[in-house]
């Protein structure tokens, strides 16, 4: 673990210790997939707290961590709705001239509010439209001063969370790879040769689970989020099954 991750921990224990000395609920603010791991793989180190993760949907990538009191029982239901959480739904104003916008778009729209991007969560990006997740205390600030995505003027509203499941849109990718490495699967999922995906690897581009990988045969488990920088992100679900050649069938699913 390096200082930068050490330093990141002890804040994370510092806030633990609040929520047991003080017995009140504490929360982080968003982190991403990298952050996550770091805190996962600590987790004996907070058996005096309990412990949620959650990003307000069931298939968030950012999410906040969740330090409360042994006494206070909840279920995964009654703790998205008590959350510092707020989804709000952002949509285009120009109608049928509306330009397209990426979830890139979005992104540079809100962060040049000067908002931190610990602050913001998800974005589930539609045609015209996009949600996003921010923590309670940016809520009147955002609907106050979002008001254009690239050239599009926008209008910003809260929304409720039943509104984001199924929102989140992929498409799926199926195919063979000749071993379960890490340099095969990329070449299946950016349909490229496995010498180039290790390019991708060496370069430097390679993230699972937010963490950098440069390892060619690195195995990759299912549910794993593979993000490779300026071509996707995705997610390996599962090993289908093997052919009569040996080679592995598998299924992932792109983010689009």
């Amino acid at each position: 673990m390096d200082k930068e991750e050490q330093i990141f921990l002890k804040h994370l224990k510092d806030l633990a210790d609040v929520c047991y000395r003080r017995d009140i609920p504490v929360y982080t603010d968003f982190l991403n997939l990298h952050e996550q791991t770091v805190f996962l793989s600590a987790l004996p180190e907070f058996s005096h707290v309990r412990v949620f993760l959650d990003g307000g949907y069931d298939l968030a990538e950012r999410k906040i961590v969740c330090f409360l009191p042994f006494w206070e029982k909840v279920n995964q239901e009654s703790l998205r709705s008590g959350l510092p959480i707020v989804p709000i739904r952002i949509s285009s104003s120009a109608g049928k001239f509306t330009v397209p916008c990426s979830h890139r778009d979005y992104l540079g729209a809100v962060l040049n509010l000067g908002i931190e991007r610990g602050k913001i969560g998800d974005f589930i990006v539609g045609d015209g439209w996009a949600y996003v997740l921010c923590v309670k205390n940016m809520e009147d600030f955002l609907l106050r001063e979002l008001s254009s995505v690239k050239r599009n003027p926008v209008h910003c509203e809260r929304a409720d969370f039943s509104e984001l499941e199924g929102r989140q849109k992929f498409t799926e990718i199926t195919g063979t790879v000749a071993s379960l490495r890490m340099d095969a699967l990329l070449g299946l999922l950016l349909k490229t040769s496995r010498s180039k995906a290790s390019e991708y690897l060496s370069g430097e581009k390679v993230f699972v689970n937010g963490k950098l990988c440069v390892s060619n045969s690195a195995e990759p488990k299912e549910g794993d989020i593979i993000s490779v920088r300026g071509c996707g992100k995705y997610i390996f679900d599962s090993l289908l099954a093997e052919t009569k050649k040996g080679r592995l069938m598998i299924r992932a699913r792109k983010y689009d």
